[in-house]
């Protein structure tokens, strides 16, 4: 049900603008969600020696040149059914994840609220509004997870198979393994970084809708090496749900928040 959170503010007696204080996720919230999404990497990497074990180049022409490397598909195809078998409780972790954050942000949401207004909304909110945003985010981050695996995957192939005909020594292409493997995983990180910050994001966006805010107030993250159109919107004013295609929050790794703007006494303009 929406919420008309100004006039609940002008009931408390609240005459003035407001801007609410900005809901930032935690490192330690991205730190987690990477521990979920780094297990395909664990995977592959656990199987490396597996699939090294059949890397025994022979002279060309060599009859068991066949043999040999039917032994390292055999072990990367295996590798890769385990992963496969991993995306179920996988995307269960996922969705635990996901609600717990949902539960975070509904909490320092009814606490800026009130700070900011003195209306109490702990007994009104729930997670219900935002589960289609929860269901989104969960299938978009199922689905970076099977394309880290493939993504791994496809470079631990081509390794193997490219290194296997040029008889390069093991000891080197076991370097290159390891590498291909740790490519993966810092993806894995950087997805967690942005996906945690995108959640919160879009969490912004649908619970100020629901409380009929009308504005925000852009706030830029201070990173370093910032986009100059973000950096150039901090402190200003925008319609919710503008720009299109790029709030706060929505484009890749962008760490910028939106803060729910109530004009309350003031006019409504931009």
């Amino acid at each position: 049900m929406p919420i008309d959170l100004a006039t609940l503010a002008r009931a408390k007696g609240i005459k003035r603008a407001v801007t609410l204080r900005p809901i930032n996720p935690t490192q330690a919230q991205a730190q987690e969600l990477a521990a979920i999404l780094v297990q395909v990497t664990n995977v592959w990497k656990s199987w490396l020696p597996a699939i090294l074990a059949g890397y025994d180049p022979k002279p060309l022409g060599d009859a068991m040149l066949t043999d040999t490397a039917d032994a390292m598909r055999g072990a990367i195809e295996t590798a890769n059914s385990e992963i496969s078998r991993l995306v179920i409780p996988i995307t269960a972790q996922l969705r635990n994840w996901s609600a717990k954050i949902e539960k975070w942000h509904r909490g320092k949401w009814i606490d800026a609220v009130n700070t900011a207004t003195n209306v109490d909304l702990s007994n009104v909110l729930t997670a219900m509004p935002v589960q289609e945003t929860l269901g989104s985010w969960l299938e978009r981050n199922v689905a970076l997870v099977r394309d880290v695996s493939d993504q791994t995957r496809g470079r631990i192939s081509d390794i193997v198979f490219r290194e296997y005909q040029n008889r390069t020594p093991i000891r080197e292409v076991a370097k290159q393994l390891n590498e291909a493997a740790a490519l993966g995983r810092k993806r894995a990180i950087r997805i967690a970084a942005d996906q945690s910050s995108k959640l919160s994001a879009q969490l912004d966006m649908e619970r100020q809708a629901e409380a009929a805010i009308e504005q925000y107030r852009w706030r830029h993250s201070g990173k370093a090496h910032p986009r100059l159109e973000h950096q150039a919107r901090n402190g200003k004013l925008f319609k919710l749900g503008e720009p299109s295609g790029d709030t706060p929050g929505q484009a890749p790794y962008c760490g910028c928040r939106a803060q729910a703007y109530l004009p309350l006494m003031d006019e409504f303009g931009l």
